[in-house]
């Protein structure tokens, strides 16, 4: 009975040391993020920007809120880009941040005389509150354009042609082109689901087949049938070749054509 008495009184005091450590712990009373920004990466020639899917993100800094001073920063995050070139994150501590698109499948967003560029006071002031839009547009390495969409074979594989175009931006050297993929999904995410069985290698591309209609065929014919397919040709670019200068950041991400869906009854 004596051993008995003795746990409840510790049982008791670790009760009490508890609920002495809480009540000293304050309380979190801020208001949690609710604040949307969202928006859409263009070209130059003002078409969403085609890319795989988490390969591009917009860099923000928040603006230090104690001091109001736009060119001091409490935090570097980052927000993902879809593959169509959109965003939305809808849960966002309301304030002013520095925004850029950044180490995506373009020309670094700074201009090229940009002493700032990757630095703290880097990109636009965008002040976030209820529900804010925000746009951008870049340069890709590379513009990939369908000549031919997919289409079945008699032997039940896919063909498909395109043709890529270099673009350069004022102030920065054209990188050289490298190397081609051809996607096929059973994803819209065409990127996450691509299923390499169907075209295993890579196509080499050189500077010399700008223009040119390039041809892309599976290696095998489509698995499933009564399904739908999601197709898309990417293609990366490379340092030019005695120009070190070109190896801007994010060289090895992918230019994209556009998905396009394809029925295989």
């Amino acid at each position: 009975m004596k051993m008995k008495r003795l746990s409840y009184h510790y049982i008791a005091i670790v009760i009490c040391c508890a609920l002495t450590a809480s009540c000293q712990m304050e309380i979190d009373n801020f208001e949690a993020p609710d604040a949307t920004i969202q928006g859409v990466i263009y070209d130059h020639n003002g078409q969403p920007l085609q890319l795989n899917h988490g390969a591009g993100y917009i860099r923000m800094r928040e603006v230090n809120w104690e001091t109001g001073d736009s060119t001091v920063f409490i935090g570097n995050q980052t927000l993902r880009v879809q593959q169509d070139g959109t965003y939305r994150h809808t849960k966002w501590f309301a304030g002013d941040y520095r925004m850029f698109p950044s180490n995506g499948n373009f020309y670094p967003y700074w201009a090229a005389d940009d002493t700032e560029k990757d630095g703290d006071d880097a990109g636009e002031l965008v002040k976030i509150s209820g529900v804010t839009t925000k746009d951008f547009t870049v340069t890709p390495y590379l513009t990939v354009e369908w000549v031919k969409t997919p289409t079945l074979t008699v032997d039940s594989c896919l063909e498909c042609t395109v043709r890529f175009i270099r673009n350069q931006k004022d102030g920065f050297e054209m990188p050289d082109v490298k190397e081609a993929y051809l996607q096929v999904s059973r994803t819209v995410n065409a990127s996450a689901g691509n299923n390499s069985e169907y075209f295993p290698s890579p196509m080499n591309l050189n500077n010399a087949m700008e223009g040119q209609e390039i041809t892309f065929r599976t290696v095998k014919a489509l698995k499933y049938t009564g399904i739908n397919y999601w197709i898309r040709v990417t293609m990366n670019c490379q340092t030019a070749s005695g120009k070190p200068e070109t190896n801007y950041p994010g060289m090895g991400q992918a230019n994209c054509s556009t998905i396009v869906m394809i029925y295989v009854p």
